[in-house]
């Protein structure tokens, strides 16, 4: 009699261990709106000022500190405060960049993130036919409507330089500025990039090229002194100053769809000399399936304003229709940039 091997059963994932899986990922959005009202009430900075506990928490702020408790308690499960007995709870580093004055405070970014960047996520599903999901939600494109609220665009520049501040020593770090006299920061903001830059270089010249808001924000020292730097405001869509042998687009490109960038990239190539660099600073999405959060942050510009993450190679057929090259990507220290230079199509190769 003939016996027919049998091969055992492949093991299934426990259902139950899929279930608790799905949850946490479900459930993720109760504790960044959580982390956003523990930072935008001022609970963080209670804690680091002395308060213990919930009671002195709570009371000043009008809050009941029964559920000022019960926030913390969930908190502790994520790292940002400890509860140490008796009901008495303390600030971990962690939690310490939800204060006001931290080093590094990431407080107005997770009060935005969970403002206006939030809602535009309950319009994914019209916007996955199309349109953007802030101007669905509010009538009008994001800048616009910043412009327009001078209290939003300086809340929006700090949490610009909470997030993107950081990754300034990484990129001075991981680049030769010496080869360039004159560097132009297009969209430059608060001018901290360009600054740094000037510092580690000297004698070079810097240009601060921004809308009008952005430059007056900058000459009132929203990121700090800015010695050598020359002011110019207008805007990337109309022209760019010419005279630069560096010009400087950092997050600013994945703002827009290609059409839009090629207008910006087409002004940049018009007014760049033959032997100027374009340094786009920006973090390319991986083509293989590396983690990392830039395919999330795609969707989150996709929602904001239209825009999207690139790979280089989609950074590349950008670049040649607007007549320049894809030279190299550099990575920096920092792991949310790199420098993507792009020089002339026409310009030699090395």
């Amino acid at each position: 009699m003939k016996v027919e091997s049998v091969k055992p059963p492949k093991p299934q994932a426990d259902a139950g261990v899929l279930h608790k899986k799905m949850m946490q990922l479900l459930s993720s959005l109760w504790v960044t709106h959580a982390i956003g009202s523990f930072a935008r009430l001022g609970l963080a900075d209670a804690m680091a000022a002395g308060a213990e506990r919930a009671e002195a928490i709570a009371a000043p702020r009008g809050l009941s500190a029964d559920r000022v408790y019960r926030l913390l308690r969930a908190l502790t499960t994520v790292g940002i405060v400890v509860e140490s007995g008796g009901g008495r709870f303390t600030l971990t580093p962690l939690g310490r960049l939800l204060t006001s004055d931290a080093p590094h405070s990431m407080r107005t970014s997770a009060m935005l993130l969970t403002e206006y960047h939030a809602d535009i996520w309950g319009r994914l599903d019209g916007a996955l036919k199309g349109g953007v999901a802030f101007e669905a939600l509010h009538g009008e494109p994001l800048f616009a409507w910043l412009a327009a609220r001078p209290q939003e665009a300086a809340r929006f520049q700090r949490m610009m330089l909470e997030v993107h501040g950081p990754e300034t020593p990484a990129i001075v770090a991981a680049y030769d500025f010496s080869r360039f006299q004159h560097i132009v920061d297009v969209g430059g903001g608060h001018g901290a990039l360009l600054a740094a830059i000037l510092a580690a270089y000297p004698g070079r010249r810097g240009t601060l090229f921004d809308l009008q808001q952005g430059i007056d924000a900058a000459r009132q020292g929203e990121a700090g002194e800015l010695p050598g730097i020359t002011f110019a405001a207008g805007d990337v869509f109309e022209f760019v100053p010419a005279g630069g042998d560096a010009y400087l687009l950092r997050h600013l490109l994945h703002d827009y769809d290609d059409e839009d960038c090629l207008r910006m990239l087409g002004n940049v190539r018009r007014a760049m000399a033959p032997h100027a660099r374009v340094l786009v600073l920006e973090k390319t999405v991986p083509i293989d399936d590396t983690p990392g959060p830039g395919r999330w942050l795609d969707l989150h510009v996709m929602l904001l304003t239209g825009g999207r993450e690139r790979t280089a190679p989609e950074y590349e057929a950008l670049f040649a229709k607007a007549g320049l090259r894809l030279a190299r990507v550099l990575p920096t220290a920092h792991p949310a940039v790199e420098i993507v230079e792009a020089v002339a199509a026409d310009a030699g190769r090395p």
